[in-house]
């Protein structure tokens, strides 16, 4: 598959989106709370509910989605984004700080992975896979590009001048690639028939299986995810780690996962998609297995074969995301089906690191690994599931 320019375009806005409205947080808010001589605990918690608040989004956008088309979507995302963002830098009080957040993260589905990958699914039909990947691949940048340019900004302008220049790069680089993003122009009867044949209007216990299955799958690993992005640091310093192995096997992990979405867009053809998601959800598992083997030893391999493996499946995880549901269902009502699956997963995500601290705080490290390890467990068997029950349908059709 040659790399289209509309794919390249919807990679750097997917970064964007996620650059301006998820990663930007973690550098400007405490620099907001130093200002108001607010708690890092009110920040941070404000975040965590307005992360919520995108479970609430996520039905809402999907069935836009499904009825204006993801290219108008995401237009109207990327000026509400600028809107929101320009907000945050005349903000005055601590209702300000959480109603604006709110609203921020509410809007931010409309302009990261979920519109995206609709969009590419409503323009390739069951062929998006490869775009999807390759939207991932370059996204997965998104971190390592806006932390430090957010550091450097921060030494020549204020956070507030900081967010009126995240909501140009939502109107003035993201807005234009998504108008000139091609119409939905998968036909009626491609987009009604997947790989395996179970459409949004094929029978309601096959489709309700299906979609609990993949929900518990995304759900489990979004726990692991959310879990591991926010504590790692700290349940590895509570292992018996020092601080230079804990920082070098964090950053491992987004080299893995870019590593794993390349070697995913090469030879995308070498698996199918539910395989794909057997592997990423094995791999992750066998990362933190490899994480509680430190329970026996604080070793440095046991750190870096974790960061490697679970990076890997964390990276396939983001395209499972898009790829799986476009298997099952096809294109058709795909905003409507990403967006319930997602109002699932987030609340969850949402949850976890709160839930691994306490039990880390509580019962210590081994709790903590427990409840990865149930919840890396829960989405292989899920996924599993979601397989075998399609291979057996098929045996006795």
């Amino acid at each position: 598959m040659k790399a289209s320019p509309a794919t390249i375009g919807l990679g750097v806005t997917m970064t964007i989106g996620y650059g301006t409205l998820y990663y930007s947080f973690s550098v400007l808010a405490p620099e907001i709370a130093r200002e108001f001589g607010w708690s890092r605990s009110f920040v941070f918690g404000v975040f965590s509910f307005g992360l919520l608040a995108g479970a609430v989004a996520a039905p809402v956008i999907g069935r836009l989605v499904d009825r204006f088309g993801a290219r108008r979507v995401l237009c109207l995302g990327s000026v509400a984004a600028a809107f929101a963002l320009a907000l945050f830098a005349l903000m005055q009080n601590a209702w300000h700080f959480a109603a604006i957040t709110l609203v921020a993260e509410f809007i931010a589905l409309a302009v990261q992975y979920d519109a995206g990958f609709a969009a590419l699914a409503q323009t390739h039909g069951r062929d998006a896979r490869a775009h999807i990947t390759l939207v991932t691949l370059i996204a997965g940048f998104a971190s390592t590009i806006y932390w430090p340019l957010l550091q450097w900004l921060l030494t020549m302008m204020s956070w507030r001048d900081i967010y009126l220049v995240l909501a140009a790069m939502n109107l003035f680089i993201a807005l234009p690639i998504h108008l000139a993003l091609p119409k939905a122009r998968t036909d009626t009867a491609e987009a009604r028939r997947p790989v395996d044949g179970v459409t949004v209007d094929g029978p309601r216990d096959d489709r309700t299986r299906l979609m609990v299955l993949m929900a518990i799958a995304f759900a489990a690993g979004g726990f692991v995810i959310s879990a591991v992005g926010a504590t790692l640091l700290v349940l590895m310093r509570d292992l018996g780690y020092a601080t230079g192995i804990a920082t070098l096997a964090g950053s491992l992990i987004g080299p893995s996962q870019v590593a794993a979405r390349l070697i995913e867009y090469v030879r995308r053809n070498l698996f199918s998609p539910p395989l794909t998601a057997i592997i990423a959800a094995a791999v992750m598992a066998l990362g933190i297995v490899l994480l509680a083997g430190s329970l026996l030893t604080p070793a440095t391999g046991f750190a870096l074969a974790f960061a490697l493996f679970y990076g890997a499946g964390q990276g396939l995880t983001s395209i499972v995301r898009g790829v799986l549901p476009l298997h099952y269902f096809g294109a058709a009502g795909y905003g409507r089906t990403m967006g319930t699956l997602s109002a699932v997963r987030i609340v969850v995500s949402a949850l976890a690191p709160v839930s691994v601290i306490w039990l880390n705080d509580v019962a210590g490290p081994v709790a903590a690994l427990a409840s990865l390890f149930v919840a890396s467990l829960a989405s292989v068997l899920a996924t599993l599931a979601l397989t075998a029950g399609k291979n057996k349908a098929a045996a006795t059709a």
